[in-house]
């Protein structure tokens, strides 16, 4: 079967979902949508359901990753990702320490920056060292919305 693209209207703006066979591929803000291409009727609706109730309680359920997104670097760090709780953040070098790369901060940052599944890989709940919001693709003022509407306490 052929690869899904559908949209959802969130309260911080649209995001394109392109869903495969094998599971979620992408998950990430846009400025309009275009034509959906919709061949996953039911597990559209199951992850519409899913995004719905995360920006209504700021708790997303997990969804199946097609395993060929991303090198196995950036998946390692990824699944790092999901390990931290909701409501709570971590730092690239926490990550880094994490997957067992110590001085990995950096290559920890640029895997998390090319993240493709934001909310499903929750790259929002990585802050700087210092403490502060860095980096964020849907952009800074997002980061800082999810991980209030988490209940993350910020410095």
């Amino acid at each position: 079967m052929a690869n899904s693209e559908f949209y959802f209207s969130s309260p911080i703006g649209i995001l394109r979902v392109e869903l495969a066979d094998a599971g979620l591929r992408s998950c990430y803000f846009v400025e309009q949508e275009e034509v959906e291409i919709l061949h996953h009727p039911i597990e559209i609706q199951q992850i519409k359901g899913y995004l719905q109730s995360y920006f209504d309680t700021g708790i997303l359920q997990n969804y199946r990753i097609d395993p060929s997104v991303g090198t196995s670097f950036q998946q390692k760090v990824w699944s790092a990702l999901t390990e931290i709780p909701t409501g709570s953040t971590a730092t690239y070098a926490e990550i880094a320490k994490r997957i067992d790369i110590p001085k990995g901060a950096q290559a920890v940052g640029t895997a998390n920056g090319q993240n493709p599944i934001l909310l499903f890989h929750p790259c929002h709940r990585v802050i700087g060292s210092s403490g502060k919001l860095v980096g964020y693709s849907g952009g800074l003022w997002r980061k800082e919305w999810l991980l209030a509407k988490e209940g993350a306490t910020l410095f």
